[in-house]
């Protein structure tokens, strides 16, 4: 395993969280369903123990919040908040993702409050888009176009890293 006894990043973890709610306001689905795939997606990569309960978790504090607010477009904003995990450390700075010691995607030890940050920052992305402090994503913007995060984004969109089908 690449990253032993190591967890994702708290920012994968979100975009994980965030894709998992994606998925499952689409209704294809149970959660449950969601999330165990996606862990299974992950196991190469990380150590998932405890992984699906924190997700589910996550899931429900996203979804209470979502309940809460009137939100025109809930997939949008979704993947709006995905995109700016992969672009941006807070609402104002950019990620570096060229960093010069270590991986973008290298294993951390596990916080035992992500599922609290997750649905924290989720909560603090959403008000400042609605109050025009940050931005959506941009509208030519797919999940292919971030190279550095294809290793994630490939189990999060697989539609997406399909090769495309010669007619």
């Amino acid at each position: 395993m690449l990253n032993s006894g190591k967890c994702p990043p708290q920012f994968v973890f979100e975009m994980m969280a965030a894709q998992a709610t994606r998925r499952f306001l689409e209704g294809q689905d149970s959660a449950e369903e969601i999330v165990a795939a996606i862990v299974a997606l992950f196991a190469d990569d990380y150590d998932t123990e405890g992984l699906d309960q924190d997700l589910i978790k996550a899931m429900e504090r996203m979804l209470v919040f979502i309940e809460s607010v009137e939100v025109s477009d809930i997939d949008l904003l979704l993947l709006s908040y995905i995109w700016q995990q992969i672009n941006f450390e807070d609402l104002v700075t950019k990620r570096n993702k060229k960093p010069l010691f270590g991986g973008l995607l290298k294993g951390r030890a596990k916080q035992s409050d992500r599922v609290y940050l997750t649905a924290k920052n989720f909560k603090t992305y959403t008000f400042a888009v609605g109050n025009g402090k940050t931005a959506l994503k941009p509208d030519d913007w797919t999940p292919t176009v971030e190279v550095e995060f294809e290793p994630v984004l490939k189990h999060l969109f697989p539609d997406a890293f399909k090769p495309a089908e010669e007619d």
